[in-house]
């Protein structure tokens, strides 16, 4: 009996996939016969942490579209981009494929912003969030920024000379800075030079998270797995849901007023077209997530690719070292006009973007027309970031690191700037692109003030990374050395707040 339920299984198996080839809505799409048939490569390349590579593989083979599995295609065109994230010809953005913000839904009995499906839904949560990211509110938060900022120029004159773990500081820095803006109190990680023990979860469950999306999308299997999931890791889950919990609840109940990310939301907790106390939970957790390791990734790709092309680093020290006449003067408006800095950053999110694979979207049916190809509904579909920046086809020279190209460089006038959309477009834009610039400009030019960078050995290949969600990134090992000066003022790390 076994033998034949075997043999019926391998059939079924067989007929699926020759349908999948040469009989599915999307068999006209380019790609490799084993995707186009069945989802297990693409499965076996995500939990193998090479998905990005792969990708950017596939698209420099066969285009700027891509079928990547039996339901799935990939795209690398600013074309796709504008047709799938944005509102064009009275067709809304495509939506979501709801499975992916499931866990959110499980932890906290509600989706966050990142996870809401319905575009109505999702305006309310960007409404009430909006404010705390605006000009205006980063403005009166620039002091709490400034003084971690303070505190990891400190922490690095401290280390100059030794051999440190530059992406770990990174980390700590911008962390402990979405802490005191989330929470109201940072996470302790420059003050202690260490990770806190959250935020080691956050950093090192990557796997387990893409592991849980993969789960939720295998239907009765995923059921099983899920049941089958060892009780330390499900131990590990709910300590981490349940701090997440008391770290709000302890904001919602401190009494400051000094401003800050709950200062605009609180208000509107429990409110009529505001947020329910389970969506704070969702959004405080994505508003850590995505406001910390992202630009600590790019500070770290950041410093990586300048100490490996010394005549850029060069470059940028020129320009920062000679547009102030002290440290003092350095601060987010006075940086934002240095062209080669805000030209490193622009490359930096191109040659290795933070998030690089986009949020994948669903088509409903029955269908739409992509990138001038109709595409049936039911078809997942997503912009792969990395492979987008990397292709021939968009850039010039992909896999160097050239600020210049974003100055006019005529060697670089074809570029195809419209694709490069590191933030996203549409209603589903990074709501804390502000807060990624001012972090990352202010950081990169107070450290490139004060030290010269130097790349160790161990660490030449650092670029070198699988990606589970985000990239598994190793130590950044480097060493700083104080610039000499006659004179250098360094602003003091104790911050004046309002008072109450």
């Amino acid at each position: 009996m076994a033998q034949t339920n075997t043999s019926q299984i391998g059939i079924l198996q067989t007929i699926s996939f020759i349908y999948n080839v040469y009989f599915h809505p999307l068999s006209a799409y380019p790609g490799p016969l084993l995707y186009r048939g069945s989802d297990i490569p693409k499965l076996f390349q995500l939990i193998s942490g090479n998905d990005i590579t792969w990708t950017h593989q596939l698209h420099e083979k066969y285009g700027s579209v891509v079928r990547i599995a039996p339901s799935e295609l990939s795209y690398i065109s600013a074309q796709a981009w504008k047709e799938i994230h944005t509102s064009h010809k009275g067709i809304d953005p495509l939506p979501l494929n709801p499975m992916y913000g499931q866990v959110e839904m499980d932890h906290f009995g509600a989706y966050s912003t990142l996870w809401q499906v319905n575009l109505a839904e999702h305006a309310r949560h960007r409404n009430v969030l909006t404010p705390a990211f605006s000009n205006k509110s980063l403005k009166e938060q620039v002091p709490i920024i400034s003084k971690y900022v303070n505190l990891l120029v400190q922490r690095m004159r401290e280390n100059a000379g030794k051999t440190i773990d530059l992406c770990a500081w990174f980390h700590f820095a911008t962390f402990d800075i979405i802490g005191d803006l989330a929470f109201g109190e940072p996470f302790d990680c420059l003050e202690e030079s260490k990770f806190h023990p959250w935020i080691h979860f956050i950093i090192t469950r990557l796997r387990m998270m893409l592991y849980g999306q993969v789960i939720m999308g295998m239907g009765i299997i995923g059921v099983i797995a899920k049941k089958l999931m060892p009780q330390r890791i499900k131990d590990d889950i709910a300590w981490h849901v349940a701090l997440t919990i008391e770290k709000v609840n302890r904001r919602r109940k401190a009494k400051t007023g000094r401003q800050d990310f709950m200062t605009h939301i609180l208000p509107k907790v429990e409110q009529p077209d505001g947020l329910s106390v389970g969506e704070l939970y969702a959004n405080a957790q994505i508003l850590v997530m995505a406001g910390s390791e992202t630009s600590a990734t790019l500070l770290a790709v950041m410093a990586y690719y300048l100490m490996k092309n010394p005549d850029k680093l060069r470059r940028l020290q020129a320009e920062v070292r000679t547009a102030f006449a002290s440290e003092a003067e350095i601060d987010f408006a006075t940086v934002s006009k240095l062209p080669y800095l805000v030209a490193v950053i622009s490359e930096s999110l191109r040659i290795q973007p933070p998030i690089p694979l986009s949020i994948p979207r669903f088509v409903p049916h029955p269908g739409a027309t992509i990138d001038g190809r109709f595409v049936p509904g039911g078809t997942n579909l997503a912009i792969s970031q990395f492979a987008a920046y990397r292709s021939r086809s968009n850039f010039r020279d992909p896999d160097r690191f050239v600020p210049e190209r974003w100055l006019g460089e005529e060697r670089y006038a074809d570029d195809n700037r419209d694709v490069f959309q590191p933030f996203s477009l549409g209603p589903r834009n990074c709501i804390g692109r502000h807060l990624a610039q001012v972090e990352t400009r202010l950081i990169l030019a107070r450290l490139v003030w004060n030290f010269d960078f130097e790349l160790m050995p161990d660490s030449e290949a650092w670029h070198v990374q699988r990606t589970f969600l985000l990239y598994e990134k190793g130590p950044l090992h480097a060493r700083l050395t104080p610039v000499r000066r006659e004179s250098v003022q360094v602003p003091s790390i104790v911050v004046e707040e309002k008072a109450v």
